[in-house]
């Protein structure tokens, strides 16, 4: 199984870049799974987690979110300049193209003979905050969000919700307001549609690559949660 970037157009003009993998070959259709990227924008990681997820059976379009602002940007959580770099283009990214840009995608994916015409949405960190946002404004069949870092900007939004919709939030998690799984709960109070998981785990408790947060006994709960919740859409 190999993975590929392709380019597709944006409603309002230019083309950006997906990291596309698929299943195997003989798998039939699958759901779609937009997955979406921290901070440091489509790196080696998304790409090898794209290619995890597609070997459940799903075909996995991961979009640059930033291509606007530096197309093709791969930050190194490791270098201080990259980080803050991604840190600034999480503050500068318009979260309605971006919206718009993954709608696109989900267009894509529904074209693809692979996709079953279901889809889901994931992300981490600045992903998984999108991922909450086009759950609750773009309709898709499912979200699965990882450690969210402005979902307590939107809490509202997630009254909206009709899909159904995991969160998985760290407990020490020093990226978001304290307490945020409860805060949210209390906002979301009502809407069967939101599930929250927590887990005694800081950011990015998912990220094989970052020694300082990653969590495997967390990571694979959190893993498995998703993969049940995306299997309901074969």
């Amino acid at each position: 199984m190999a993975g590929r970037q392709i380019g597709i157009a944006a409603a309002d003009g230019g083309m950006f870049g997906i990291w596309l993998a698929l299943p195997e070959n003989g798998a039939g259709p699958g759901p779609g799974i937009v997955m979406l990227h921290e901070i440091f924008g489509v790196t080696g990681w998304i790409r090898e987690t794209a290619e995890m997820f597609a070997s459940h059976g799903y075909c996995v379009a991961a979009p640059d979110m930033f291509w606007r602002l530096e197309p093709g940007f791969e930050g190194d959580f490791r270098d201080a300049e990259q980080t803050a770099r991604g840190r600034s283009y999480k503050a500068a990214l318009d979260h309605e193209t971006g919206l718009s840009d993954i709608a696109a995608v989900i267009a894509h994916l529904k074209s693809l003979p692979q996709c079953n015409g279901k889809i889901g949405v994931t992300g981490f960190c600045t992903g998984g905050t999108m991922a909450y946002l086009t759950a609750a404004r773009l309709g898709p069949d499912a979200a699965s969000c990882y450690y969210g870092t402005q979902i307590h900007e939107f809490l509202e939004e997630g009254r909206n919700i009709e899909c159904p919709s995991i969160f998985h939030m760290g407990l020490k998690d020093d990226r978001v307001p304290e307490g945020l799984s409860d805060t949210a709960r209390a906002a979301w109070d009502g809407n069967p549609n939101t599930t929250i998981h927590t887990y005694d785990a800081g950011h990015a408790f998912a990220h094989t690559e970052r020694d300082d947060y990653y969590l495997p006994d967390a990571a694979k709960l959190a893993h498995a949660r998703t993969f049940e919740l995306f299997d309901g859409l074969k």
